[in-house]
C-alpha cells in the first residue's frame, strides 16, 4: 500500500503522524511525505536576503525537508513504514493530486483546514480541492476530542445505493477495526420526496430506494466483526450526514465517490468534498475503483486512548 502524506507545516506533520502511528499498516506500506511550497510560504527576510530571487524558494524548500525528515523519518521507521519526503513549488490543490497519480498512491492524508474568510468560499480549501480532484481515496483528518464511550469506536458509513457506496461499504468490510467498533448505515433522503410520501401524495420510492442502499451496505458488511446499525434521514445528503455524525458522535465518516465526469462526478465530487470541509471528525472518501488495492492488506485501526 502507498500513503501519501500531504503536509505544509510541522504542526500539520505531526497531528498526521499521530494517526498513522495509531493505526497497523500492512506489510511493504510505503509513505511519501510530500509538502509543497508556495512563494507564499517565503518569510520576507529570507525574500530580502537573497534579492528576490529563486534561490528564496529554494532556500525555504531545503528548510522544509530538513524539518520534516528530522521529524518524520525515524518516527515512521519505528512503526515498519519505509518512507521518503518530497519537497515541491507551486499551488498544493493541484500538486497534491499530481504527485499521487505519478506515483502512484493508494491513499492520501491530508489536514483538514477549516477556513472561513472570503478565500475559502471562493476558491475552496486545498483539502477540499484534493477530494475532488484526486485519483486515489482520501483521508482528511482531524484531531478531535474523544466523543465516544470507553473502548468504543464508531464509523458512520453514508451510502445511497451507487456503485461508488457499495465500494465504500466494501472498503469498510475489509478493515480490520478494533473491538467494540460500529457502523452506523445512513442514507438521505430528499426532503421534499420524503415529505410528500409521509403525507401519501408520492409511492413511496424515494424511502425504499435508502433501505435498499442500506440493505445492500449490510449485506457487504455481513462477514466485518462490527456491531452495525442503520437508519433513513431526511435531507440533503451532505448537511445531514454531517449533522448526524457529530449528534451520534462519530469518530470517521466514510462514503464513496465517483470517477466519473459531467454532472455524476460533480453531484458525488460536491457531497464529498462538502462532508469533508464541514465535518467534525476525520472523513475517509472511497474511491470505487480503489477497492481492488484493499485485498493486498488490511488496515488496524486502533482508538487512541
Amino acid at each position: 500500500m502507498k500513503v501519501l502524506v500531504a503536509t505544509d507545516s510541522i504542526t500539520t506533520l505531526d497531528i498526521l503522524l499521530d494517526e498513522l502511528t495509531a493505526r497497523s499498516w500492512p506489510s511493504g506500506t510505503e509513505v511519501q511525505v510530500l509538502s509543497v511550497v508556495d512563494d507564499v510560504d517565503v518569510p520576507m527576510k529570507v525574500w530580502r536576503e537573497e534579492s528576490y530571487g529563486v534561490s528564496a524558494v529554494r532556500r525555504q524548500m531545503q528548510r522544509r525537508g530538513e524539518q520534516i525528515i528530522a521529524l518524520a523519518v525515524e518516527r515512521l521507521r519505528k512503526i515498519g513504514l519505509s518512507s521518503r519526503v518530497v519537497i515541491m513549488r507551486g499551488d498544493p490543490a493541484y500538486l497534491i493530486s499530481f504527485a499521487a497519480r505519478k506515483w502512484p498512491a493508494d491513499l492520501i492524508f491530508i489536514r483538514a483546514h477549516n477556513r472561513n474568510d472570503f478565500r475559502n468560499r471562493l476558491l475552496g480549501s486545498v483539502a477540499k480541492s484534493v477530494v475532488e480532484s484526486a485519483p486515489c481515496s482520501v483521508e482528511v483528518v482531524r484531531k478531535v476530542n474523544a466523543t465516544s464511550g470507553a473502548g468504543e469506536f464508531k464509523v458512520l458509513l453514508a451510502t445511497d445505493g451507487s456503485a461508488a457506496s457499495i465500494a465504500a461499504s466494501s472498503a469498510v468490510a475489509e478493515m480490520n477495526w478494533p473491538a467494540n467498533t460500529e457502523v452506523r448505515l445512513v442514507s438521505a433522503v430528499n426532503p421534499i420526496i420524503y415529505s410528500l410520501e409521509e403525507l401519501g401524495l408520492s409511492r413511496g420510492t424515494g424511502t425504499d430506494q435508502a433501505h435498499r442502499a442500506i440493505g445492500s451496505a449490510v449485506h457487504a458488511l455481513s462477514g466485518a466483526p462490527v456491531k452495525i446499525s442503520a437508519e433513513v434521514i431526511a435531507g440533503r445528503a451532505a448537511r445531514r450526514i454531517v449533522q448526524r455524525a457529530k449528534q451520534w458522535g462519530a469518530d470517521l465518516i466514510v462514503l464513496g465517490t465517483n470517477e466519473g465526469r459531467g454532472l455524476s462526478r460533480l453531484f458525488f465530487g460536491s457531497t464529498s468534498a462538502a462532508v469533508a470541509n464541514r465535518a467534525h471528525c476525520s472523513v475517509r472518501v472511497i474511491r470505487k475503483d480503489d477497492i481492488s488495492n484493499s485485498a493486498n492488506g488490511s488496515q488496524v485501526w486502533r482508538k487512541a486512548a
